[in-house]
């Protein structure tokens, strides 16, 4: 597989990276920390690397946990797959060691030359890295069997640098203007992932419940930092984060059905969506309706404090399952085929 028969466009390749369209930076790391752990990757190697600038990470990036949703997307060896918006390649890796040839591309150049790093470490050679901003990026028609779009969607609507400690929960020095509602730009953003597919290609989407059962009781949005706002009407939302933060609310996240009509609209069929516990980035189990019957609480297990476990293990033994109220869960996983 070449890079030029799945990305349209010009790629340029430096640092055994390929470039392409610019604009845009993510990183859980502010950029001086991102500098300064790419001049020690050479010489610690990239767990050591990590261990030493960023040990709070460790498992998000090296944890097997991480892929455990990849089962439902059937991997094969061959396979063209688009991890878009890998950063330091928690599931490309995993990918590349099932022998699937996968282009991993993020926005930040910093958490791709980890990518690149660890890839190396393992000698998996069936990846290419593509820095390019996602919103730009374009795939050529029916070229793609499978696309990974894992905790990205809710941050297509972002626009420039996100450096997430300094915009967590933060007021921006810049003025922040929508320029679209978000909802538009994320299907935008799949349409062109639905185009780039093959027919009978799928999409491995995951992201986080605008209904997670926790909002109701006080669980911080993960985006902004602010209480009880995913589950606002839209323009209270808005309303809400420019009052705290200065900007307008733009990392929409979406109930079952609602995101179900977004795919379909995108162009997807056979949408098939999973409930994710304790959410998508370590998911102990992956369920159905008809299989919330087998589920076990699992929130409960975070935490110190004894009374608030209580609580959580009692919340959710009755709201999944007792009830098998999947409508409320962390997360989705969703399954859409062109």
């Amino acid at each position: 597989m070449s890079i030029d028969s799945v990305v349209s466009g010009q790629l340029e390749n430096r640092e055994g990276i390929w470039f392409g369209p610019s604009g845009g930076y993510w990183s859980n790391l502010d950029k001086n920390e991102n500098d300064r752990y790419v001049s020690d990757l050479s010489g610690l190697g990239s767990r050591k690397t990590v261990q030493c600038h960023f040990p709070q990470y460790f498992d998000v990036i090296f944890s097997d946990k991480r892929a455990g949703g990849l089962l439902l997307l059937d991997p094969r060896p061959g396979d063209i797959v688009v991890d878009a918006g890998c950063m330091w390649g928690a599931l490309t890796v995993p990918l590349a060691r099932a022998g699937c040839n996968v282009i991993a591309v993020d926005q930040t150049r910093e958490s791709l030359l980890l990518l690149k790093r660890r890839l190396t470490e393992e000698g998996l050679t069936k990846a290419d890295l593509v820095c390019a901003d996602l919103r730009k990026l374009k795939y050529k028609n029916c070229s793609v069997d499978k696309f990974l779009v894992n905790g990205v969607l809710e941050w297509i609507p972002e626009e420039g640098t996100v450096e997430l400690k300094k915009y967590y929960g933060k007021r921006l020095a810049k003025k922040y203007e929508r320029t679209a509602r978000p909802c538009h730009i994320q299907t935008g953003f799949l349409k062109t992932i639905y185009d780039g597919l093959k027919n009978g290609g799928q999409l491995y989407l995951a992201i986080e419940n605008r209904f997670d059962i926790f909002n109701f009781l006080g669980l911080p949005d993960p985006h902004c930092n602010i209480r009880f706002i995913t589950f606002l009407p839209r323009i209270v939302q808005d309303l809400v984060s420019k009052a705290v933060l200065g900007r307008p609310y733009v990392n929409w996240t979406y109930s079952r059905k609602s995101l179900r009509k977004m795919l379909i609209s995108a162009g997807f069929k056979d949408v098939r969506i999973f409930y994710a516990f304790p959410d998508y980035r370590f998911p102990e189990y992956i369920l159905t309706d008809n299989g919330m019957r087998y589920y076990r609480p699992c929130m409960y297990k975070k935490g110190r404090n004894i009374i608030a476990k209580a609580v959580c293990y009692a919340i959710e033994d009755i709201v999944f399952r007792r009830l098998r109220l999947g409508f409320f869960s962390q997360s989705f996983v969703v399954l859409a085929r062109k």
